[in-house]
């Protein structure tokens, strides 16, 4: 399993030190060639985009266009000229930039993931002159006898340039692609389902069947897709079991009755609409996650109460529960003195962690425990000591220390929960006045605003809550 610019990374034989990879170095590298300070962010912006770079103005806005340039293969000028926004930097502007940024990394020979595509698949970008055919760089991969590309519908025209590439090694025998033309979020960056259905291919396969969505789910999704002129009936049947859509005019009511031992998924247009869901829920004690997080489990926070819990409790912990606790700890108490001796966190790292498959509260002292650390525990004042440590206890002491651990509850962007599912899935309908004025003024924006409701709504397997905040103006228009 890899993503096809790991697979490009290889052929080139390109090394990790080379790379421009958004770490805080080369963010200062980054800033240093185009002449103004800019960050790396991947994260949806409030209108569902995701900025790869933010900071200064014209220098971030170039070094997005110059991502979507290239990946769109289209000259750059093109690109600046289309933007509506009145706020937009000029192209000249925004071509010096780039040039400075492509010079930087001539000289101090960097590339970014733009480049291993580009250079594998022989294209060449000018930031004056556009895109120009040289000699594809890297050998396609030869002991590779099939290849199956998953969410092909999110190629941009540089990426499926790279995969037809790919399938033309000697050993290739069949290529899969695999993707729903009607789940296209990302055209922020150059996506588009054209490149996925404009494919030669000798067999076509429509899923007969939704293993999610049951009937009533189903038909909410279609009817957001309706609306669009090239809309067309797949024929896909839904799932058995049972399902309800329900619409909800107050969407802290819906929240209010959630339990963290429920597989719910709480999903909304923007960043800032999430952040209101996070702040419902904080106010009212209800452990959740984020949709984006990336591990599974508990966090660390998470891991360290329940560890604190445990031993309160008389009860052994793990190693790596120790090792979260004297992380979350503040290192001394309100009088000054220390909960944990110096240096205490170094031996457990450097030696002592291995010396303990099970930590248990008679073991504290000689982990560096101090009297009024292991006091606190015993007593279970501990929860005053880290960051929301007393919400914590609270919630543990209502639902279990399992499910405050682990929450089932995910909350985040309609964007970040693709390719998610969970039993009970609630929609904030909330959008923006710009994202409403954009729709009705451009029919691409349209269209995707379609398809984020179709995404949203199908991430539901038994219970779809169409929640509505009667403060916004603005909604979104899923048909029920």
């Amino acid at each position: 399993f890899r993503t096809a610019h790991s697979v490009c990374f290889k052929q080139l034989g390109v090394s990790r030190a080379e790379m421009i990879s958004g770490g805080k170095d080369d963010a200062k590298w980054v800033s240093e060639a185009v002449g103004s300070d800019v960050a790396f962010a991947v994260d949806e912006d409030e209108e569902g985009g995701v900025a790869i770079h933010q900071g200064d103005t014209v220098a971030s806005a170039a070094l997005n266009y110059w991502s979507l340039a290239r990946n769109v293969c289209r000259p750059l000028r093109e690109i600046v000229e289309a933007d509506s926004d009145p706020d937009a930097p000029a192209a000249s502007e925004v071509i010096k930039r780039i040039e400075m940024y492509e010079q930087a990394k001539r000289l101090d020979g960097r590339w970014d993931f733009t480049d291993l595509l580009s250079r594998f698949v022989g294209l060449k970008f000018d930031p004056a002159d556009g895109p120009m055919e040289v000699t594809p760089e890297g050998a396609v991969p030869e002991e590779v006898v099939g290849w199956i590309f998953d969410e092909a519908q999110d190629a941009s025209r540089l990426l499926d340039m790279a995969c037809r590439r790919l399938v033309t090694g000697d050993s290739c025998r069949w290529a899969w692609l695999v993707g729903d033309p009607y789940q296209v979020l990302f055209s922020w960056a150059g996506a588009s389902a054209d490149h996925f259905m404009g494919w030669d291919v000798s067999k076509q396969h429509i899923m007969p069947k939704s293993f999610r969505c049951p009937k009533p789910i189903m038909l909410a999704g279609e009817r957001c897709l309706q609306r669009l002129p090239d809309y067309w009936d797949r024929g896909i049947a839904p799932a058995d079991h049972d399902g309800e859509v329900i619409e909800s005019e107050n969407f802290e009511d819906d929240l209010s009755d959630l339990r963290p031992d429920e597989e719910t998924l709480v999903i909304a247009r923007t960043n800032r609409n999430v952040a209101k869901i996070k702040n419902v829920l904080e106010d009212i004690g209800v452990p959740f996650r984020y949709a984006k997080q990336k591990n599974e489990g508990a966090t660390c926070k998470e891991m360290g109460m329940a560890g604190l819990w445990k031993l309160q409790h008389g009860e052994g912990i793990n190693g790596e529960a120790w090792g979260r606790i004297t992380e979350i700890l503040p290192s001394k108490t309100p009088d000054g003195k220390e909960w944990l001796r110096r240096g205490s966190k170094a031996a457990w790292k450097r030696s002592l962690s291995d010396q303990y498959d099970r930590v248990y509260p008679e073991d504290l002292p000689e982990l560096g425990a101090s009297p009024e650390l292991c006091d606190a525990i015993a007593s279970g004042r501990w929860s005053g000591l880290p960051d929301g440590g007393t919400k914590w206890v609270r919630a543990a002491k209502k639902w279990g220390v399992e499910a405050v651990s682990e929450p089932k509850i995910r909350i985040g962007t309609i964007h970040s929960s693709k390719g998610m599912e969970a039993a009970k899935v609630i929609v904030l309908t909330s959008v923006s006045r710009r994202t409403r004025n954009g729709e009705e003024d451009d029919d691409r924006k349209f269209a995707e605003e379609r398809r984020i409701e179709y995404v949203a709504c199908t991430r539901a397997k038994h219970q779809l809550i169409v929640a509505h905040d009667p403060r916004s103006k603005y909604r979104m228009e899923i048909p029920l």
